[in-house]
């Protein structure tokens, strides 16, 4: 296993320029034939957060949940993290059938894939954050010291959606049905993440320990801690802990499964 951990950091150090070659040819894919292009990119995630907006706070009348913090402002900082973790979580989970002819090429590492369909979902999560400063600027949102840690938090998003990555592609590979379960827990890891509502609001103890096992839930959380509820993530041991528990077992679950699984894949598809 300690040589599949050296083969994947030197495979994506060595082939860092096909990388970003290849998520650039990702991105172009997915704007392609479309008269406004790169501005899709932008348009599809703003009119979901104005739709969850209306519905919760215009609808439902939903009380105050976002500390002071302009409510829209709260739910996009919120929301935009969720649709870079959704394509990871389903598309990014099934990336060897997806790039069949790339698996099945002799020389073409097989981790790098997923290196690259992460980086092209990332520069797409990187054009959402203007929608969010054009709402803090709007609404006159502070923003402190604490949005230093912004970028680290977004790097670290990367990290942890790459191994999953690497761990679940293998085997969505060799199985149809855990592919399907994948897809079956994205709306579920969505709904019960706090995206939409607050976590520390819930007056089970128990419940908010084990949402905090949800990586949604760090993240969006801790986004939010960066830009709208102003404190450092390392100031709430009872989110971070659980998210390093989660995210060191994908970690070792990925080197595991590359080892045992990667071989395979190729004579699978």
């Amino acid at each position: 296993m300690g040589r599949t951990l050296r083969d994947i950091f030197r495979d994506n150090w060595v082939w860092r320029t096909q990388i970003w070659q290849l998520a650039k040819t990702e991105l172009q894919k997915q704007v392609r034939g479309a008269a406004l292009g790169w501005v899709w990119l932008l348009i599809t995630p703003a009119v979901y957060v104005f739709v969850f907006w209306f519905a919760i706070s215009v609808g439902l009348r939903k009380g105050d949940i976002s500390g002071g913090v302009p409510f829209i402002v709260w739910l996009t900082v919120g929301l935009m993290p969720w649709f870079f973790m959704q394509n990871m979580l389903t598309s990014g989970s099934n990336v060897y059938t997806r790039y069949t002819y790339l698996v099945n090429r002799l020389r073409f590492p097989i981790p790098v894939i997923s290196s690259f369909f992460a980086a092209a979902n990332f520069l797409i999560f990187l054009l959402t954050q203007i929608i969010v400063l054009i709402l803090i600027v709007l609404m006159k949102s502070p923003i402190t010291i604490y949005a230093l840690q912004a970028p680290i938090i977004a790097i670290v998003m990367y990290l942890f959606w790459t191994t999953w990555s690497m761990a679940t592609s293998p085997l969505s590979a060799i199985s149809r049905d855990f592919h399907n379960l994948i897809k079956a827990m994205s709306m579920p890891l969505f709904w019960l993440s706090g995206i939409i509502f607050n976590v520390t609001d819930i007056a089970i103890p128990w419940v908010q320990w084990v949402l905090a096992f949800n990586p949604v839930t760090f993240f969006a959380t801790s986004f939010r801690a960066a830009l709208c509820d102003q404190y450092w993530v390392w100031d709430k041991p009872q989110m971070l802990w659980p998210f390093v528990a989660v995210f060191t077992l994908m970690f070792i679950l990925a080197i595991r499964v590359q080892y045992r699984l990667g071989p395979e894949v190729a004579d699978v598809l």
